[in-house]
């Protein structure tokens, strides 16, 4: 569909939630362009659920430093209403004063995408335990008091996917049409910063070792699938069935958690960095070994 028309069809909904929860006038120009981007990606046939998505989850702007360097974040919580398991979602901007434009578009996209990823079949409920749906992974808590117990190891093999989800809606952004004086300006500035492709630099490491199998049809658009319809819970023994290998997806998870680990560790330290650089190395040629086998294993790719 026509960019320009299709911001045209959204603005009106758009200045609605931001007259709601009187978002400033950055954050108005940019959900005009951001919205439309989902309903391209994910088809018209899922319109309802983005809008919805954006209309239930609120942005919260901080700007306040974390240590740990998060400049956003997408979180829920579980609540009790009329019996009934729900959440409370929320996306929050940190340091936005400071954040400059590309890094704001990134943040937005990349936090919205777990988001609308999530909203169907968010909470699963077990005998002592709640689950909250963050794409392919969970957030647990404990039903007699809500409290936070764990999050799901698999949460790193998501980020890699919604950071390749990201760069293509922010790259479907960039191809929208410039003659729009509504949005001219800003799909300039951003055309300008970033040449000719986006390409996302969360997680650059993990996504890297993970590039093989980020190219694979069979997988993205499988695991694209099951995210936005909550069809999580079998991942697993898909994937296990087609490498021949049972524990290799559980395997690659544990691996994409230690390189992330080991990442952190690398950066942190001042002596004796080669000893981590050998362990990413050889932890990287460990996962690398499991997306073969799948790769190899896969017909259509």
């Amino acid at each position: 569909m026509d960019s320009n028309r299709l911001i045209a069809q959204e603005k009106a909904f758009i200045d609605s939630i931001c007259d709601r929860y009187n978002y400033d006038n950055n954050i108005r120009h940019l959900l005009y362009i951001i919205i439309p981007a989902f309903i391209i990606k994910y088809g018209f046939k899922r319109e309802k659920l983005i809008l919805n998505a954006f209309r239930d989850i609120r942005i919260m702007i901080t700007n306040e430093k974390r240590n740990d360097n998060v400049k956003a974040y997408f979180s829920s919580k579980p609540i009790l209403e009329d019996g009934e398991y729900k959440s409370v979602k929320y996306l929050v901007l940190q340091n936005y004063n400071e954040t400059n434009l590309i890094d704001l578009y990134d943040n937005l996209v990349h936090e919205f995408n777990h988001a609308v990823n999530s909203y169907i079949n968010e909470i699963k409920v077990g005998k002592n335990y709640l689950y909250l749906r963050t794409g392919l992974t969970f957030r647990v808590f404990r039903k007699s008091d809500f409290c936070f117990v764990r999050k799901d190891p698999s949460y790193m093999l998501e980020e890699i996917i919604n950071t390749e989800q990201t760069s293509e809606i922010i790259n479907i952004i960039k191809d929208f049409d410039q003659s729009n004086p509504d949005i001219a300006n800003t799909i300039y500035a951003i055309n300008s910063e970033t040449g000719h492709r986006y390409n996302s630099n969360s997680y650059f490491l993990e996504g890297y070792v993970c590039k093989q199998i980020l190219e694979n049809k069979t997988f993205i658009r499988t695991l694209e699938t099951v995210r936005l319809n909550g069809d999580v819970y079998d991942i697993n023994k898909w994937f296990d069935n087609i490498t021949g290998e049972d524990g290799s997806y559980k395997e690659l998870i544990k691996l994409l958690n230690d390189i992330y680990n080991l990442e952190i560790e690398y950066s942190s330290k001042k002596l004796f960095k080669s000893i981590t650089l050998g362990k990413i190395k050889d932890t990287s040629r460990n996962i690398m070994r499991i997306i073969d086998k799948f790769n190899n294993n896969v017909v259509y790719r």
